[in-house]
């Protein structure tokens, strides 16, 4: 009898089984490929979950909400209920979206912009459906790579010794190693500080010896990223009382000796007519003859200015630019994109509207123009071109400006200003060195950086120390959404204008 009993259970189990296993089949899931992202600070992500391998399958009363778990509670970050989408968390507003493209698909996408430090964490991905709801998690790591080292030295009070000091931001905290041109290590003074943008601005030091010649090199061993110090030769001799007597006295007796040695020139050749050249000064351009331009009294001493023969770079420029880069087609397009599209792309961070003027910076400012690939960043280079080259264009004023020099960053090797001469074709009329100082110290003088990406640790590098260095010249950077953190952060807010995507014409 017992043994019938078992019979009976084990027919019925078989039957329930039978009759259930289609239903079971049925059931509504949620599937990811991937259950971990990682991507970078300011970047991008999309994250995704299936819950449907039938595309064409239409989904009833379809609801998709994403969270942020943070500490066993659920932050709701958007969501979409009878096509409606809300974003619920403020600090998400303006950097998230749901591709709601990909519905028809079965995929509910997350794509998260600007990426913060304070975006990583689980996410849950809940999609339900008249069919049933099922939810999957995905982890999201964000990072800031230390890729934009800082260098500093500084004499100590005794002056035998210098320390030498590393900066650095990023996530997550990075260790400072520091070696000699020997191989030898230095123990580092290295400590860190948050941001409020929660990055880690890690700083380390060590002292040396100011006269012994040597390199020291400080590696930040997350990413790799470093920099290095040639002892002495990188370490500055601030002039002293001595010093500037002594420099005026020589340079007091070679004027001395150029006047008497035109004077006798001139004597034998006979009478010429008085030639000037131009000097660039802070106040701007003036003719007058070479020996003044050599000095110029600021009150507090003398100074060395720069002489450079302006009208011919200035001529060269404006051939440059009209040969090789604004064809008469290029101008009809830039004019065309001034009238019609920039007026309602072109915006400041509170998202009113910025006339083109307002792309010229200040003496000694720095502008950062930012926009999403395709937004017509260019074309605006171009149009500030076509002004400088055409003073009668009514678009943009740039009568101000001496010299336009503009730069197309998606091509650059190493240095910045060998870049440029090398990319103007002006390697036989002035050196890289040359430029730099000609750039530094002009006010009337626009350097525009076209397609400026930080990674390039040489070009950094040299851009850094000469926005540090630099005195009046104007800078204006375009650059992609979040191509440029460490720039970005350095800038006031009213530092930062955006170039926004009305169509996709341009």
């Amino acid at each position: 009898m017992v043994s019938m009993d078992w019979v009976i259970v084990v027919v019925l189990v078989v039957v329930l089984q039978v009759f259930l296993q289609p239903s079971l089949a049925d059931l509504f899931t949620v599937k990811v490929e991937r259950t971990t992202y990682s991507s970078e600070y300011g970047g991008n992500v999309v994250m995704g979950c299936k819950f449907s391998s039938e595309p064409a399958k239409t989904h009833r009363d379809l609801k998709v909400i994403w969270h942020l778990m943070v500490t066993n509670q659920h932050q709701e970050v958007i969501r979409i209920e009878n096509n409606l989408e809300d974003i619920a968390s403020p600090k998400y507003q303006g950097r998230v979206k749901l591709l709601t493209d990909e519905l028809k698909n079965g995929w509910a996408k997350l794509q998260i912009s600007d990426l913060k430090i304070s975006d990583s964490g689980t996410y849950q991905c809940l999609v339900q459906t008249a069919e049933g709801n099922d939810y999957k998690t995905i982890t999201l790591s964000v990072r800031a790579p230390y890729n934009s080292v800082s260098k500093k030295i500084e004499r100590t009070a005794e002056g035998d010794k210098v320390v030498l000091t590393c900066k650095s931001e990023g996530y997550p905290q990075s260790p400072v190693v520091w070696h000699d041109g020997h191989l030898q290590r230095h123990s580092p003074n290295t400590t860190a500080t948050t941001t409020p943008d929660s990055l880690f601005r890690v700083t380390s030091q060590i002292e040396v010896s100011s006269s012994e010649k040597n390199n020291y090199t400080c590696n930040f061993t997350k990413d790799g990223y470093s920099a290095t110090f040639h002892i002495p030769d990188d370490i500055r001799h601030p002039p002293g009382k001595n010093d500037a007597l002594i420099t005026v006295l020589c340079l007091g007796l070679i004027l001395t000796a150029i006047g008497l040695g035109v004077v006798t020139y001139r004597r034998r050749k006979g009478p010429r007519a008085p030639r000037t050249r131009i000097c660039l000064v802070d106040d701007g351009e003036k003719s007058m003859s070479a020996t003044p331009c050599l000095h110029r009294d600021k009150g507090s001493g003398l100074e060395d200015t720069v002489i450079t023969e302006v009208e011919n770079l200035r001529s060269h420029l404006k051939a440059y630019y009209n040969e090789f880069s604004l064809t008469t087609k290029t101008r009809h397009h830039c004019d065309s994109f001034a009238a019609e599209e920039l007026p309602l792309r072109l915006q400041n961070n509170e998202g009113l509207p910025v006339r083109l003027q307002g792309l010229l910076p200040n003496a000694g400012e720095i502008l950062l123009l930012e926009g999403p690939p395709r937004s017509g960043k260019t074309t605006v280079a171009n149009i500030l071109l076509s002004s400088w080259t055409d003073a009668a264009s009514k678009f943009f004023d740039a009568s101000i400006l001496d010299l336009f020099m503009y730069v197309n960053c998606s091509t650059v090797k190493a240095d910045l200003f060998q870049d440029a001469t090398s990319q103007l074709s002006l390697s036989e009329k002035i050196s890289a060195e040359e430029l730099r100082t000609v750039l530094s110290q002009s006010n009337k003088t626009l350097l525009l950086l076209d397609g400026y990406k930080e990674g390039n640790h040489c070009f950094d590098e040299t851009l850094r120390r000469f926005l540090s260095e630099r005195e009046a010249c104007r800078i204006l950077v375009t650059s992609c959404l979040g191509d440029c953190p460490v720039l970005k952060q350095t800038l006031k807010t009213e530092g930062t204008l955006k170039l926004q995507i009305q169509s996709a014409k341009y």
